[in-house]
């Protein structure tokens, strides 16, 4: 009697949704570049794929990576490729919390090899009328995982 087996391993799950993951994360802000101006969910979404790329070059290559956040400039970057990305004012204004702060008061959110991070959160406010629209991204330490949330004000 022959024995059938089928499907897939773990491991090629995991694989594929890495691939996926990366490839959503470099596509996706080059295919709404030009749309995202004044468009602060589209600024939050940047920051939040930023986040999940950072959590798997750390897996990939098993030493930690670093997204840096400077809410005074309304800047973030990539520690290893030094690669700016700076937020127009009419995007929305930057402010971040974390565990790690240096002394330019820059947020360092930090990704470890075994998928968790340093946690915290980054949000982004456009004034807009009486109010704000607030999107704040927020890093689970345990999980690993980025979320992206509207507070309205």
């Amino acid at each position: 009697m022959k024995k059938q087996t089928g499907g897939f391993t773990l491991l090629e799950l995991v694989l594929v949704m890495l691939i996926l993951t990366v490839s959503a994360a470099l596509v996706a802000p080059m295919v709404g570049q030009r749309l995202t101006r004044g468009d602060p969910q589209q600024v939050a979404l940047r920051i939040r794929s930023a986040m999940e790329l950072m959590r798997v070059y750390a897996v990939q290559r098993g030493q930690e990576e670093l997204l840096i956040v400077a809410p005074r400039k309304n800047i973030y970057w990539h520690d290893r490729t030094g690669k700016l990305v700076e937020i127009p004012p009419q995007d929305g204004l930057l402010s971040a919390f974390g565990q790690w702060v240096n002394n330019e008061e820059e947020v360092e959110f930090r990704f470890y090899p075994d998928g968790t991070n340093s946690g915290g959160h980054v949000r982004l406010e456009k004034p807009s009328g009486a109010g704000a629209t607030v999107y704040v991204v927020s890093l689970d330490p345990l999980l690993g995982s980025a979320t992206m949330s509207r507070e309205d004000g």
